[in-house]
């Protein structure tokens, strides 16, 4: 996992956050999908970085803000991670539903 995050706050921004627009999309590769985001929040600079792998929800997630106004980007996979076999769940397996 790769985690890097940098943020300066303006302490007098009264709200915590106001979405501008979101949306989710399929893509063509089974289990991932897009999200996008815009909003505004009380940060004057914002960066955020994380790319996970083996674990639940695994992807690409990206932030950018500048004076207050974010675009957040995560490409991810929707499926649930399995700690003790080291895969991906398999729901009927895992359920018990053979």
């Amino acid at each position: 996992m790769i985690n890097l995050s940098i943020n300066i706050r303006n302490p007098w921004y009264k709200e915590w956050s106001n979405t501008l627009f979101a949306k989710s999309y399929v893509t063509p590769f089974k289990n991932k999908f897009i999200e996008l985001e815009c909003y505004k929040d009380g940060h004057l600079l914002s960066f955020m970085l994380n790319w996970t792998i083996c674990q639940s929800h695994a992807g690409f997630d990206i932030e950018l803000g500048l004076f207050g106004y974010n675009f957040h980007f995560n490409f991810y996979d929707n499926r649930h991670w399995n700690t003790e076999e080291g895969r991906w769940m398999i729901y009927t397996e895992e359920l018990g539903e053979h």
